[in-house]
Formats: C-alpha cells, structure tokens, sequence
C-alpha cells in the first residue's frame, strides 16, 4: 500500500512541477507582450474593426498551428525591432497560445 502511495505522490509533484513551470512561462510571455505593446497600434491598424485583440479571435485566422504561431511571432518581433529575447519567443507563444488559439 505504502507503494502506491509513493508513486501517487511523485506522479503528483512531478504534475505539479510541470504545471508551475507552465504558468511561469505563460506569465513571462503575458508581461512580454503588455511591456512591448504587442497588442496595440499595429494591431489595431491590421484588424478589420480596430480592436487589436480581433487578431486572435477572427473567424477565418492566419494562424493555422502551433509552428504558425512561433514563425508569426518571430515575424512581429523581427518587424517592430523590439527588445525581446530569441529565448523569450517561447514564452510569448506560450501565452498568445493559451489566452487564444489553444493548439495542442
């Protein structure tokens, strides 16, 4: 009995670990994304009814996967020169994923 216990209790931290980390991630790329006005003027010039956030939640998106997403990112990022880390792509992914396009 003692056994399962044990197994349940390290699938468990190890769950909860991997959850943490995850929420860590996404909270970098949220702050990323406020701190570099990433849902501002140019998405609002680029969206059809001048909300930024319209660019993520539009019938018929751009955005086809998870790869879309990163290549999408890197060519915002790349674009508008800003100060984000090529480690902290991921991060930003990571957010626009979970808040938005919920790949798998």
């Amino acid at each position: 009995m003692w056994f399962h216990k044990a197994v349940l209790l390290t699938l468990f931290s190890t769950t909860s670990a991997a959850w943490a980390g995850e929420d860590a991630t996404i909270a970098l790329g949220r702050s990323l994304l406020a701190e570099n006005d990433c849902n501002g003027a140019c998405h609002q010039k680029h969206s059809p009814d001048g909300n930024a956030l319209t660019l993520y939640t539009r019938p018929n998106p751009k955005v086809k996967d998870l790869a879309g997403l990163r290549k999408q990112v890197e060519r915002c990022v790349a674009s508008l020169n800003a100060p984000i880390a090529p480690d902290e792509i991921g991060a930003l992914v990571a957010a626009l994923n979970h808040d938005y396009y919920m790949f798998k």
